[in-house]
């Protein structure tokens, strides 16, 4: 409740895209979110963010449609740059979807 700080983090936990037609607007939004307080505001990389679920989904083709390839390519990008996981107060671990269950990942 209320907007990020030191004493108010906010951790979102994956899955920005794919949910509906305002996709890029919801993306943008956690990112100025970030921007404006990186030290009290936390994005995590859910499955949908990546290549192969946004093809699927539908991310991709409605980032083309409002913009290009390239915006495409950079959003890409930014979702390679975020964490899959985050420990919150020293005490609890959190992921998107859990612990990977393939060797070596």
């Amino acid at each position: 409740n209320g907007y990020p700080s030191k004493d108010n983090p906010y951790l979102f936990n994956g899955d920005f895209v794919d949910r509906g037609s305002f996709s890029v607007e919801v993306i943008l939004t956690y990112l100025l979110f970030k921007l404006s307080d990186p030290d009290s505001v936390y994005l995590l990389r859910g499955n949908h963010e990546t290549k192969n679920m946004n093809r699927i989904y539908g991310f991709e083709g409605e980032v083309k449609a409002k913009y290009d390839d390239k915006i495409f390519e950079l959003f890409l990008e930014v979702f390679c740059q975020l964490p899959l996981a985050a420990v919150v107060a020293d005490k609890v671990f959190v992921t998107h979807g859990g612990l990977p269950v393939t060797p070596g990942v």
